[in-house]
């Protein structure tokens, strides 16, 4: 590829899906970084007030039981696949969406080394500062 060519690292932004994981091997990247706002949006439909508000998703309006069902599978999924993309030589980064709530079952999977949250940071920083909104969301990632 002719970014790696000039010593470029290139990384690939992708929904979590083992086809997406597969693709990006063949072209040969060293990292993919998955898309977690379904994981963000099923958590917000069930931990937060989001399904009574305006904004509420409306194919995430179900049961706590199914919700809960489905984001168990989410994580499952991102481990799982994860896994296989570091299996087959791929660095893996996770993110969109993450933020205080919803960030603690995503550091738990191991195979993730990086997380993308400036958006969650830069958001909390205008009510703690920019300096307390990264040490809380630094305490937050600790394994």
């Amino acid at each position: 590829m002719r970014l790696q060519k000039e010593e470029i690292e290139v990384s690939l932004f992708i929904d979590p899906t083992l086809d997406a994981v597969k693709a990006s091997e063949a072209f040969g990247v060293e990292w993919i970084e998955f898309h977690t706002g379904k994981y963000a949006n099923i958590y917000a439909m069930l931990y937060t007030n989001l399904a009574k508000t305006h904004h509420s998703i409306a194919e995430l309006e179900l049961s706590r039981k199914i919700l809960k069902q489905m984001l168990g599978d989410e994580l499952c999924n991102l481990r799982l696949l994860s896994c296989e993309a570091m299996e087959h030589g791929l660095r893996v980064a996770a993110g969109h969406g993450l933020n205080m709530q919803n960030v603690k079952d995503i550091v738990e999977i191991e195979t993730i080394e990086e997380l993308n949250i400036g958006q969650s940071i830069v958001a909390r920083s205008v009510y703690t500062g920019l300096e307390q909104a990264i040490l809380d969301m630094k305490a937050k990632m600790i394994r």
